[in-house]
């Protein structure tokens, strides 16, 4: 019994190597919520998900000319942000169809 056990080591976050290459946040260019790097605040564009996810968005608050802070992006889809005290977290499938652009005081 003892000799069918495997001891699992911890997965560790991977290195800056492995990372995919992010995209220069231009201001004023649309991109995608998973690409935009932690500590940005945004403003959100367009939520191209279909009418279920999208309802529950917009139940929660997270509606089109919002404006968010990044907290956190792994750069593997998952992101949490931050929007007037609410943290939300969002997986791969939402932040792949969320356009958001910089926030500005002009937009």
């Amino acid at each position: 019994m003892v000799d069918e056990l495997r001891i699992l080591t911890p997965v560790s976050a991977p290195a800056e190597a492995e990372l995919p290459p992010t995209r220069h946040w231009v201001a004023g260019k649309i991109c995608k919520l998973a690409e935009v790097k932690a500590g940005h605040l945004v403003k959100i564009m367009a939520v191209q998900l279909s009418d279920p996810a999208r309802g529950k968005l917009y139940a929660q608050g997270l509606t089109e000319n919002q404006k968010a802070m990044v907290i956190h992006n792994d750069y593997r889809g998952r992101v949490m942000l931050n929007r007037q005290g609410e943290i939300y977290l969002l997986g791969r499938r939402e932040t792949s169809q969320i356009q958001v652009r910089p926030f500005t005081k002009e937009s």
